[in-house]
């Protein structure tokens, strides 16, 4: 017989009526398990540089393995988590490796550490592991090419010019993609341009191989004659003809042509900024960063530079590029800004290397011929994108999303969700705010239904006609919050996150989380977020703290937002000598001031960041596998509150606009 409602004790008539009312509650989403993938759908993914999601297959399919099998699956899992940059785990994925090893896979388990030690800024020692795995037997001619490529980066790194070009001319021989070739033949020719005539002539009678004295014999032929001339179309051809055993790929014939200058240093660079536009002030700093590592780490030769000022109007920028490649320009650095970008990208026909400052639009699609264009930016966009990684690695599956309702906050919004939904992740909630208001209460607690807590509260008390003892709850199938907001917006929000029983939830956000200044008083209001942002703002020691301390500008920009602009306009300058070597693509990287930089099968420039979390008010690194150990902000403590006030303004920087 079941009971009514009135036979019920008071005591379970309560409890009754609170299942009753509190029915209607969703159930909390299982675990997300990211969908089965087969090991040659981990390649694929791998393949379209979807490094993550390859890397989970692999670990899953390890975990499934035994024996040989097991160690190789493993190995493909460090391999995919060092391409994202993900160095600590895969170091992690390397000592589960159980010795011994067939030479095969010990050569890979080499051949990857050589690539952690070359992505951590270790060159020597990343050519010694390479040089090790070299010496196992039985190869395979992709593994030797990877080596060979692990060598000449390494380097090239080192200043060891003629070491390079002897690997890449090996690695010449071992490759069978055009695109590797291209990349290959690309980045041998900078390193020959690099010699003296006295070493390559020495080269040319003295190389250890006939690979070396043919291609030392083909940069001395060249280098003597102008652009496009006949006299330089008959020596190649010459050239040919005396050594069939080394065909040149269409695109390399191309860049002897005339579509390239001559492989000798840079003599003029142009840079393309809007020094007269509303972003003046930004732009300058770009300029002046620019400027500054030329004086302090000039390239071979010396180059002269031009700057050249395209105004506020994006669609004079094509008019500007023509202008500079026409007065002798052998490299341009930019245009700086989405719609100079833009206009360069859709009407101009490119034919010297470009670095663009900004990322093109989706629809340019270069013709990948000799004339390569790289494309390097601050966007925001692409540091939520590493929000979601982050959070993956540290083991996150369910999000939650607090972002501005804005133009800005919306892209952020989609960047993030959209990878992590990709990465195999949930977004259990999403919720907006206005910026710039005083309180954060309700955008807050829509996120985490503690509105919704508090009504089916209320609606029970109504029901049962009695005050009832009451907690709200926030939800509980939200396992972080990805918090996109500046840092007045942030101090505001982290506490109302704290108060609504979200304080055990870990934050995270991106660099605008930080002003660039040490602020332990008002900054103590974010502890406990951890953001991503550049070398150049959190570190002390390294090539970091070096150039901190002779770049003539350095000072002037310091602690401001304007920092990370002055960053980039440095990286922009050191990046121009390093572009054929990063081409050969693996764990080749710079070690820029904005990042870790490396380069993308598309020319685009991808900036790994250093990663913090607010304690005390005061950023703390959280990467312990990178070449960082100072943090440059310890000793710069506020002497007051008002030394370090939030109202401290600064000039306008739009966030679109690299």
């Amino acid at each position: 017989m079941i009971p009514r409602p009135w036979q019920l004790p008071k005591t379970a008539l309560i409890a009754a009526l609170a299942a009753a009312a509190l029915s209607g509650c969703a159930r909390l989403p299982q675990t997300p398990t990211p969908p089965s993938m087969s090991a040659q759908e981990a390649g694929k993914a791998v393949r379209h540089e979807h490094y993550m999601e390859a890397a989970q297959a692999y670990q899953r399919l390890a975990q499934q393995a035994h024996g040989r099998t097991r160690a190789a699956l493993t190995l493909k899992a460090a391999d995919a988590l060092v391409r994202a940059g993900a160095l600590d785990a895969a170091s992690a994925e390397l000592r589960q490796l159980k010795t011994p090893l067939t030479s095969s896979l010990a050569a890979r388990q080499a051949v990857l550490q050589a690539e952690i030690a070359a992505a951590s800024d270790q060159p020597a020692r990343a050519f010694a592991d390479a040089d090790a795995a070299s010496s196992l037997p039985n190869l395979k001619p992709s593994l030797l090419a990877r080596i060979h490529r692990i060598k000449a980066q390494a380097a090239l790194r080192l200043g060891h010019t003629q070491v390079a070009v002897r690997e890449l001319v090996e690695r010449e021989s071992l490759l069978v993609s055009p695109r590797r070739l291209a990349a290959n033949e690309r980045a041998l020719w900078h390193a020959l341009a690099l010699m003296p005539d006295h070493d390559l002539r020495t080269l040319r009678r003295q190389g250890a191989t006939a690979g070396l004295r043919a291609w030392a014999d083909l940069a001395l032929r060249v280098r003597h004659y102008p652009p496009q001339s006949r006299r330089l179309r008959r020596t190649v051809s010459a050239w040919q003809i005396r050594h069939p055993q080394y065909p040149l790929g269409a695109q390399f014939l191309k860049m002897l042509g005339g579509s390239r200058p001559r492989p000798t240093a840079l003599h003029s660079i142009a840079v393309l900024l809007p020094l007269s536009s509303p972003f003046a002030v930004a732009a300058q700093a770009v300029e002046n960063g620019f400027v500054d590592m030329s004086e302090v780490r000039p390239l071979p030769g010396d180059p002269h530079i031009v700057i050249y000022d395209i105004g506020s109007n994006g669609a004079d920028a094509n008019h500007y590029y023509k202008e500079a490649v026409a007065h002798g320009a052998q490299f341009v650095v930019g245009p700086l800004g989405a719609a100079a970008v833009r206009d360069v990208t859709e009407h101009t026909r490119f034919r010297v290397p470009t670095l663009l400052l900004g990322l093109a639009p989706g629809a340019f699609a270069h013709d990948g011929g000799a004339v390569p264009v790289y494309q390097f930016s601050l966007a925001r966009t692409l540091e939520a994108r590493q929000a979601a990684n982050r959070a993956y690695l540290d083991n996150h599956r369910r999000a939650a999303i607090l972002y501005p309702d804005t133009a800005w906050g919306k892209s952020m919004r989609h960047a993030f969700a959209r990878h992590w939904r990709h990465l195999g992740g949930l977004v259990t909630a999403e919720a907006s705010y206005t910026p710039g208001l005083t309180n954060y209460a309700a955008p807050v607690q829509n996120l985490l239904n503690i509105t919704q807590s508090r009504a089916r509260d209320a609606r029970l008390q109504r029901i049962l006609g009695m005050p009832l003892a009451f907690t709200a709850r926030r939800r509980q199938d939200v396992g972080f919050v990805f918090l996109v907001a500046d840092a007045p917006d942030g101090r505001l929000i982290k506490p109302q996150l704290d108060y609504n029983h979200a304080d055990t939830l870990p934050v995270y956000s991106t660099s605008t989380i930080f002003t660039g200044r040490a602020d332990p008083v008002y900054d103590r209001d974010l502890d406990g977020i951890k953001f991503g942002d550049m070398p150049w703002m959190l570190v002390a020691n390294g090539r970091t703290g070096r150039l901190r301390k002779i770049l003539p500008h350095a000072k002037q920009y310091e602690f401001t937002p304007l920092a990370r602009l002055y960053a980039f306009g440095a990286d922009a300058y050191g990046l121009i000598n390093q572009l054929s070597r990063l081409s050969l693509g693996g764990g080749g990287r710079y070690n820029g001031l904005t990042g870790e930089l490396s380069l993308k099968r598309d020319d685009v420039i991808h900036r790994q960041l250093v990663w913090a979390r607010f304690t005390r008010g005061l950023p703390q690194l959280a990467d312990t596998f990178l070449p960082y150990r100072g943090l440059f902000l310890k000793t710069q403590r506020a002497a007051t509150p008002a030394a370090a006030s939030p109202s401290t303004t600064y000039p306008a920087i739009p966030i679109a606009l690299p």
